[in-house]
């Protein structure tokens, strides 16, 4: 077979269903997550720090100590990675609204409403 055989004419195949059909395929890639050994934490309070590489969210919960928060997790991701993930809350927080109404993030009026029932339940 020559050489030019193999080599498809763009031209003529790009409105050739099939060829549109097989680019989506290939721009498609198939992942498998794997979540064994995975925690699954709760995080009320979050920040967020990053420097020209890096952004690392930081997650943790209130103490039952008054202005102390215990870190329960970190990652760090890309800076391409973490404009995914905005764009990705982003949308699904503008879906959540439409069906279920605006989301108050307005603060707390009460601390004792920002801790956490299995934290209160240790406070008495």
């Amino acid at each position: 077979m020559a050489k030019n055989d193999k080599i498809k004419d763009d031209k003529t195949d790009q409105g050739d269903p099939q060829h549109v059909q097989d680019n989506a395929q290939m721009q498609q890639r198939q992942l498998r997550f794997v979540e064994e050994g995975v925690k699954t934490q709760y995080a009320g309070i979050f920040n967020v720090v990053f420097d020209k590489e890096a952004v690392v969210f930081i997650f943790g919960n209130p103490s039952v100590e008054s202005n102390v928060v215990r870190i329960e997790s970190k990652m760090a991701v890309s800076i391409k990675t973490a404009k995914r993930i905005a764009l990705s809350l982003g949308n699904f927080i503008r879906k959540y609204e439409t069906v279920n109404g605006m989301i108050d993030i307005s603060t707390p009026k009460n601390a004792s409403q920002s801790v956490p029932e299995e934290e209160k339940s240790k406070l008495q």
